[in-house]
């Protein structure tokens, strides 16, 4: 329990640390601040002073004000990585992803990366569910094996093995099979924006 306090601690404090530096760089009072993001100025005090965290809401509201995107507020929370991170061929984390859809997780660790590599497997006729993602997100996608359509918005394209697709994924989108045997598909994404 201490050991998750004292990151808590080091994270309100690198957070608080990024909304001073940015903020000074501008010339801006804490005043000025507060006025333009519509935080209270004593949260905003006390969030640079690292004395509280704030809500999401606020840390969206302060970045636009500030004029920057929201990761560049966390940028000193991302945890230093190897050069290289390795994952046994043994030990994916797989999901079930809707009826006849296998979704597999190819990194560990994989939602503090910017990229979220996953393989999509899909049975004859079989699709994922219909999703959209936050505005932002953008999605590569790599045939491997089989034929995929991928619907997003009014369009439909179909791959094949070594075919690509670029995807706005803010758009309503699905994946599915539209071959006689086994699909398979790489699907890189990016973290939204805001």
């Amino acid at each position: 329990m201490r050991r998750k306090q004292c990151y808590r601690l080091r994270e309100m404090r690198a957070v608080g640390k990024k909304i001073r530096t940015i903020r000074l760089s501008k010339e801006w009072t804490l005043a000025d601040l507060a006025k333009r993001a519509g935080v209270a100025l004593s949260s905003l005090s006390r969030m640079e002073a690292g004395q509280m965290t704030g809500t999401l809401e606020s840390h969206i509201s302060i970045a636009k004000a500030l004029g920057v995107r929201l990761p560049e507020l966390y940028s000193e929370l991302e945890p230093t990585l190897t050069a290289i991170e390795w994952k046994a061929k043994e030990s994916p984390e797989k999901f079930h992803y809707g009826k006849g859809c296998c979704l597999t997780l190819l990194a560990s660790g994989a939602l503090r990366k910017k990229m979220l590599p996953v393989l999509i497997s899909l049975q004859t006729g079989k699709s994922t569910p219909q999703e959209q993602s936050p505005s932002g997100t953008e999605k590569f996608i790599y045939g491997l094996a089989g034929r995929v359509a991928i619907e997003a918005g009014n369009q439909r394209v179909q791959i094949k093995a070594g075919d690509s697709a670029y995807l706005q994924a803010s758009l309503s989108h699905l994946f599915k099979n539209t071959g006689p045997g086994m699909a398979s598909i790489l699907v890189l994404s990016s973290p939204p924006t805001v």
